[in-house]
């Protein structure tokens, strides 16, 4: 079904872009300097919760001035919050001593980027994997442990103005753990029993995040984490039918039991297990739409577009990084053509507006769709 115009967004506008539109420093998106050079000298100042409250401001105040039409709420932090050591000007230490845990982590300031550099999974291996999983299933997952602000906020000011989306996430842990992902795609070989138990864990805690938001008063529950890599799924279309499929249809059931809608990212290359992945999964709506990954719109808007909404593949990598205004506006007009008539679809970037992404060039982003997003499409 059309409206009267193409629907805008994107998940993350990091801090560059940011905060030239606000005029002042934005706490936002997943920069290195923000997520470690701010936040994580704000911890060891005993100012977290200044960071995180200012963080849901600042999104708040930015999708406003964008006039962008979703939302998200980011993972919440807890209440307790690890405070870091800072090891030098770049590189902090993260100490678990109750689990015996540690990681460091080091921002490159030339990227922008943050990785973890070390920690127990490095040194550890599979038997590392196998404790941490013996560890989060004594969790009581106790909703009371975590700081909620971030999310009343966003709520309150943006219910009923904004599609509202709060993240719960089924970790694949190669893209969001550091080491702990190549013992996770060992364990899917030799240890399917870790494997099913960790996303066991996953699962339960979702559940309780879903129901959590649902009384809150969210629209859709937003899930990352990649499945896929530019060559295709990071695993085979086989094991994702054994391990994940049947979990994300159990928290897809949550989610429309509470009669929210539930969206899915992944970059990469998903056309060998797109059935799977789209439609047996319970999903919503598809993020990302990978241009690099060769991910064809048309394609997936032919076949998927009357299923899930699709969000994404305006090129970030390329494109909206290093294209002239004229590359900018045919790869956004590009986008609206194929993807937008019918309706289903939400004009974004095919990730995030990172810390590489020109101002001007994400403005005349959204000013093609501005100018050319009304129904019914008329681009020749």
């Amino acid at each position: 079904m059309e409206a009267d115009r193409v629907p805008v967004s994107e998940l993350y506008i990091n801090s560059p872009v940011a905060s030239k539109v606000l005029g002042r420093l934005a706490y936002t998106g997943w920069s290195g300097f923000i997520r470690c050079g701010v936040l994580n000298n704000m911890l060891i100042d005993g100012r977290g919760e200044e960071f995180f409250l200012q963080e849901a401001i600042d999104v708040v105040e930015l999708y406003d001035k964008l006039e962008l039409d979703t939302v998200l709420i980011e993972r919440p932090p807890l209440k307790n919050f690890a405070i870091p050591v800072a090891l030098d000007e770049t590189t902090w230490r993260f100490d678990d001593k109750k689990n015996s845990m540690f990681s460091i982590v080091h921002f490159d300031r030339k990227t922008d980027l943050f990785h973890t550099a070390d920690s127990n999974f490095h040194r550890g291996g599979l038997a590392e994997f196998e404790r941490f999983v013996n560890i989060l299933e004594k969790d009581d997952i106790d909703l009371q442990k975590y700081n909620w602000s971030q999310a009343e906020y966003i709520i309150q000011k943006c219910a009923g103005r904004k599609f509202v989306m709060a993240v719960v996430e089924v970790d694949f842990p190669p893209m969001s753990m550091g080491a702990i992902g190549r013992y996770f795609l060992e364990a899917m070989a030799f240890r399917g029993d870790l494997v099913e138990r960790y996303l066991d864990y996953r699962v339960r805690k979702g559940l309780k995040f879903i129901e959590k938001y649902a009384s809150m008063g969210a629209d859709a529950i937003f899930d990352g984490e990649d499945l896929a890599g530019n060559l295709g799924p990071l695993f085979s279309p086989k094991d994702y039918m054994k391990y994940y499929a049947p979990r994300f249809k159990k928290l897809a059931d949550a989610v429309h039991k509470h009669g929210m809608y539930y969206l899915r990212h992944t970059d990469g290359n998903i056309t060998s297990f797109a059935d799977e992945f789209l439609l047996e999964s319970g999903f919503d709506g598809y993020h990302s739409i990978d241009p690099e990954a060769g991910m064809d719109l048309k394609w997936v808007k032919e076949k998927y577009g009357d299923k899930v909404l699709l969000m994404g593949n305006v090129d970030c990598g390329r494109v909206l990084h290093l294209g002239a205004k004229e590359d900018v506006i045919k790869d956004t007009l590009r986008a609206i053509k194929t993807a937008s008539p019918g309706g289903g679809h939400i004009v974004s970037s095919s990730n995030t507006i990172h810390s590489d992404v020109p101002y001007d060039n994400y403005m005349q982003m959204l000013e093609t769709v501005r100018q050319y997003g009304n129904y019914p499409i008329q681009i020749d």
